[in-house]
Order: structure tokens, then C-alpha cells, then sequence
């Protein structure tokens, strides 16, 4: 089982949202990259972004000085988050998530936003946290 952000998570998260078909089809009228910043992960500050163009999605480990979108969290909250134990909204509204960018496009891409976690959820059951 693969540790929750670590390389192996990295790379398994890399081909499930690459393979995803739904994400796909969501995302094929879009462009956009969110890029994430976690806090306090077992091997430190984690930084990585979902890149969505056009019916291809990927996922690049390091910034992304282009994403429109930006979410900074501590593990914990991101951790809790994957699992399904906290929505990404409730965690903004108690003030655990922090939100940066243009935060219009979070209205307008919702499908595609919605998407990562169904496609993510295989890796749940594989992963510890």
C-alpha cells in the first residue's frame, strides 16, 4: 500500500486520472490547473498540480506558477479530504483549507473539479494515511 502523497501515491494518482474515462469527458471543453500545497506530510511540504486540457488530465509533482487555482492545506485536512472523511468545502469553511487564484473558475469548472475525487477513489482502499 502506497503512503498518502508520497512518490508511489504520486505516481499511482498520475495513471488513475490519466485513465479515468469520466474525467475525461468532463474535462474535455476545459483548461485548467489547480495546484496544491501541503503542509506537514511525512516527507514535508508537498506541492503538486492537476493539469486538465482538453480531455487529458495529469498530474505534475512540483509548482505550477500558471494555475488559476491554488489550494494550501496541512495533511491532516488533506488526508481527510482523499478519504472521503471531509469535503473540500467544509474544510475551506473552518478555515482549513486555504483557496488562492481566481476563485470564479472553481463555479465555472465544477465537473471537472468534481471528477478528481470519483476518479481518485480507487486509490482509497490501496493507500494508508
Amino acid at each position: 500500500m502506497a503512503q498518502y502523497l508520497s512518490e508511489e501515491w504520486l505516481d499511482q494518482a498520475t495513471t488513475a486520472l490519466a485513465a479515468d474515462p469520466a474525467i475525461a469527458t468532463a474535462t474535455a471543453e476545459s483548461e485548467l490547473i489547480i495546484l496544491y500545497e501541503v503542509t506537514g506530510s511525512p516527507t514535508g511540504k508537498t506541492t503538486y498540480s492537476i493539469q486538465m486540457d482538453h480531455g487529458q488530465t495529469s498530474l505534475r509533482v512540483g509548482p505550477a506558477k500558471d494555475a488559476q487555482v491554488s489550494f494550501g492545506m496541512d495533511y491532516d485536512t488533506a488526508a481527510a479530504i482523499a478519504q472521503g472523511e471531509l469535503s473540500a468545502q467544509a474544510a475551506f469553511m473552518q478555515g482549513r483549507l486555504k483557496l488562492g487564484g481566481d476563485v470564479s473558475v472553481l463555479i465555472r469548472q465544477h465537473a471537472c473539479i468534481d471528477g478528481l475525487s470519483d476518479a481518485l477513489a480507487p486509490l482509497r482502499d490501496a493507500t494508508t494515511y
